[in-house]
């Protein structure tokens, strides 16, 4: 590990979190807090850093990645959820600050009997997502000194951060999902499906849509009465739903392509987000044309 220098080493170890995380294209825990682990190492000036799993089944903490000391050695020794600096820092969800690890009567001193290694003073930081304990990052040995109140405000902060880059991350990752398998079932609908958002402006608009309504040009993100200029009822309707909230059911509306008169069956919804707040208004459509000959 190379020497802390201060403020600056803090700051080249945020700016270089900040390039982690702006990067982050998957969700991938492990890999991430790895990261972290050495930016935090670099930053502090830390001889050695430790990355443990919780594993809930066996309540202990198993040693996922370590740098400054033999991690196959580290690996070996099973610290329970409670146990040593590590374990308390499981049980309790507080990070902790030894500056004299022999003296403190939470210290386990058989982990240095297994890896050979000095333990001075630590500096351990609990990991969470939301309100769950995922793991902890253990540093050790400050170089030149000792851990300080500010790197341990300093390394919060970081797991704070790479936390929240997850859980957003996560949260992408599920919408994307959601979003390709609903745009998948808009695809394949046989019918007509076509919503504006609050402002009147055209959100989607489904392949079927297009080929009732004889739409040849994308008309996503243009206001609905323009981009329905030559079906003006079946815009009316949707802006009619939007000012009043009121849907209606199995309407019927008559309008002309090239030169031929054509019947469309349509219904209105409401579009809301999880709190219940409108959004925008759909309309789900059919050409009955054939039927009512």
């Amino acid at each position: 590990m190379t020497p802390n220098t201060g403020p600056e080493s803090l700051l080249q170890g945020f700016y270089g979190v900040l390039d982690i995380l702006v990067g982050l294209r998957e969700a991938d825990e492990d890999k991430l807090w790895i990261r972290i682990a050495d930016k935090l190492a670099v930053a502090l000036g830390a001889e050695a850093v430790s990355y443990f799993v919780v594993v809930p089944k066996s309540r202990q903490l198993m040693a996922h990645y370590a740098m400054g000391v033999d991690p196959n050695k580290l690996s070996t020794v099973p610290i329970e959820v409670g146990q040593g600096i590590c374990g308390w820092v499981a049980r309790h969800g507080e990070a902790a600050l030894v500056q004299d690890a022999y003296a403190d009567p939470r210290f386990l001193p058989d982990v240095d009997k297994v890896t050979g290694f000095l333990t001075k003073s630590i500096l351990c930081l609990p990991i969470f997502d939301r309100l769950e304990l995922d793991g902890v990052i253990e540093l050790v040995n400050k170089t030149g000194g000792v851990f300080t109140k500010e790197d341990l405000y300093f390394g919060q902060s970081i797991c704070r951060m790479a936390s929240m880059a997850l859980r957003t991350q996560r949260m992408e990752t599920a919408l994307n999902k959601v979003t390709a398998y609903n745009a998948s079932i808009l695809e394949n609908l046989t019918g007509g499906f076509l919503a504006v958002d609050i402002h009147g402006k055209v959100m989607i608009c489904n392949p079927a849509a297009k080929r009732i309504l004889d739409i040849k040009a994308e008309i996503v993100n243009s206001p609905v009465d323009q981009a329905l200029s030559h079906v003006a009822p079946l815009a009316e309707a949707l802006m009619k739903t939007l000012s009043s909230r009121q849907t209606v059911k199995r309407q019927e509306l008559s309008w002309s392509s090239e030169g031929k008169s054509r019947l469309l069956g349509y219904s209105t919804l409401l579009i809301q987000d999880p709190r219940g707040n409108l959004t925008g208004t759909g309309v789900t459509f059919q050409d009955i044309t054939a039927l009512s000959r």
